[in-house]
């Protein structure tokens, strides 16, 4: 049976990064917010109106839905299914997300990742995210670092020590699949 790695951590830790250099079976998830400079709708994010989130609900199409930094996210039932039955695949919640998840697939794997807060602020900044956008993702940091204790794994990531993040991630990954699908 495929397995399912599911990431959570704070804005600014590494969670795309990290997971897209070691997998590249992702589970892409809807949003209503806007893209940032560089996103790709469909590959980062599937970009929709509030009214198309709002039927998607209706339609009980979504196995995950949250609300977070005044933006909804939720993950379709049929793309979450297609991923699954290529092989073992990831997906990037929050911790709501991460709880909705594990009830419904309790096999999963649970992942926090973090980096510290002065380092998540700096990333932020610099893959362009104004101020006022910097301070609403990261009014959750504490209150997400405090729910750490509810993942099956814990991995911090420095800055500037990537490749070291992405063995650590690797090696967890391959102790819990039989199959890992690298890039």
């Amino acid at each position: 049976m495929n397995k399912l790695i599911v990431v959570s951590g704070p804005s600014g830790s590494g969670k795309t990064s990290l997971m897209r250099q070691i997998m590249n079976n992702e589970v892409v998830s809807f949003t209503t917010r806007k893209p940032r400079k560089g996103e790709i709708d469909g590959v980062d994010y599937k970009f929709i109106s509030l009214e198309k989130f709002e039927d998607l609900k209706k339609q009980s199409k979504l196995i995950e839905q949250v609300k977070y930094s005044g933006n909804y996210y939720g993950i379709d039932q049929e793309e979450f299914e297609n991923k699954m039955s290529l092989g073992n695949a990831f997906v990037i919640v929050d911790y709501h997300g991460m709880q909705q998840i594990k009830k419904m697939y309790p096999s999963c794997v649970t992942l926090f990742l973090y980096t510290p807060y002065d380092q998540a602020y700096k990333q932020m900044i610099k893959r362009g995210d104004t101020l006022d956008t910097v301070e609403q993702r990261l009014s959750t940091y504490h209150q997400e670092m405090k729910n750490k204790e509810h993942y099956d794994y814990v991995v911090r990531n420095n800055s500037g020590k990537f490749n070291e993040s992405t063995k650590v991630l690797t090696s967890i990954i391959k102790a819990e699949v039989s199959c890992l699908y690298s890039k």
